[in-house]
């Protein structure tokens, strides 16, 4: 009979959406980034889920957008979360100043984290915490100073 054993335990889960547009609704191709971003990532933890996806979301300027998304999600170890964590906000930066996204999801460990370029004080460089409230769901917004994230 062969025996089974458990090896390791991946407590944490990171999820990144990646956009398939620019300036709202302008088809860009971002498989590059998505490579880059699986690639670093299976480096760091091993391997990656990646998914598309039609995304739909409310724009303040253009209404409703319509577009295809990646997911990459990421099981890991305390140890593997420390190796990406440095890389992470990068790829947040890549995707909203390089692809001009209002905004970027990321979901860590059941917690979804709704980041954005803040418009506050540049001497600021920590960011700090806005709670943003959808219905049920409870988002938090990471604000940086304008000119903090280049």
């Amino acid at each position: 009979m062969i025996q089974l054993k458990i090896t390791q335990t991946l407590t944490h889960c990171l999820r990144l959406l990646i956009p398939t547009t620019v300036d709202g609704n302008q088809p860009i191709d971002t498989a590059d980034l998505v490579r880059q971003i699986n690639q670093d990532l299976c480096s760091f933890c091993g391997g990656t889920l990646c998914k598309q996806h039609r995304g739909y979301y409310q724009s303040d300027t253009l209404g409703l957008v319509e577009e295809v998304i990646y997911e990459i999600e990421v099981w890991t170890t305390e140890f593997g979360l420390k190796q990406v964590e440095p890389h992470l906000q990068g790829w947040i930066r890549k995707i909203l100043v390089d692809l001009r996204q209002e905004s970027v999801l990321v979901m860590m460990d059941g917690q979804a984290l709704l980041w954005e370029v803040s418009k506050g004080d540049i001497l600021s460089q920590k960011p700090t915490p806005n709670p943003v409230f959808s219905g049920h769901e409870k988002r938090v917004a990471y604000h940086y100073p304008k000119g903090s994230i280049t």
